[in-house]
């Protein structure tokens, strides 16, 4: 059985508080921090490795303790400490990321359908919405071209609801993901407000497409724009906006292409 770890001074504590608030640690230690036993329990379904666990002392939670090579009770106090979320449901649990780079991916960018590109996205809120979205419509990655946001953040996961656990993120440059989808022959989307766009209504996509969306407030880089084979625009009825949310347009373009699928 597990001491009960009481004291938010305990160097383990100061330790996971250290991963849930910095992102160059997560990144440097290749973890992330997952809350909840809905999720928790997705990320083992998903094959994920466990790292360690923290339960609160006195709970019953629905979890296989046995598979975490480190297992801690906290005390009330100790627990509020290390919980990002108000409502976790007692259990915080630590978990090795997989490697998300374009050569670690490159099989799942060959064998892709269609994947989702984000250029420039700084929002978690943004990218959980879009990893939820492209779970449920079964596009098969999302991509991240310069991305200046921790995929892994708590905002990031807890955005996903689960989703983040069965989605592929894979993250590169935009000048080298314009060079493999090029090399192996997928068709490039964009979404780029000019004259010559294409009504969504209109689009038949390719076999094999990548949709690109640009960060709300910059959009897309010129890069994208030279390498496009179709730019496509969602018609839009009022005068009031010219623009959605990316997350949205991201929704309505995966579910557009699921519609043809």
């Amino acid at each position: 059985m597990s001491l009960v770890i009481t004291s938010t001074a305990n160097p383990k504590v100061k330790d996971i508080v250290q991963l849930l608030t910095k992102s160059k640690e997560r990144k440097s230690r290749g973890v992330c921090v997952v809350e909840g036993t809905r999720e928790i329990n997705r990320a083992l379904a998903c094959g994920w490795e466990p790292i360690e666990l923290w339960q609160l002392d006195g709970s019953d939670v629905p979890l296989n303790t046995m598979v975490f090579p480190a297992y801690y009770l906290a005390a009330p106090k100790v627990f509020n400490k290390i919980a990002y979320r108000n409502t976790t449901e007692y259990a915080v649990a630590v978990f090795k990321v997989p490697e998300i780079g374009l050569e670690q991916q490159r099989s799942v960018v060959e064998e892709a359908r269609c994947l989702l590109i984000l250029e420039g996205i700084e929002k978690p809120g943004n990218l959980g919405a879009v990893l939820r979205t492209a779970c449920a419509a079964g596009v098969d990655a999302v991509v991240l071209a310069d991305a200046p946001l921790d995929p892994f953040s708590p905002n990031v996961i807890r955005n996903a609801t689960g989703a983040l656990f069965e989605v592929p993120i894979i993250s590169a440059t935009t000048k080298e993901l314009i060079q493999a989808l090029k090399s192996l022959g997928m068709s490039i989307y964009i979404t780029y407000l000019h004259d010559k766009a294409t009504s969504m209504f209109d689009v038949q996509w390719s076999e094999k497409c990548a949709i690109v969306l640009g960060e709300e407030a910059g959009g897309l880089s010129e890069s994208w724009n030279a390498a496009a084979d179709e730019n496509v625009i969602i018609p839009m009825a009022g005068d009031a906006i010219d623009s959605l949310n990316v997350s949205v347009s991201a929704a309505v373009l995966m579910y557009h292409w699921k519609s043809q699928q």
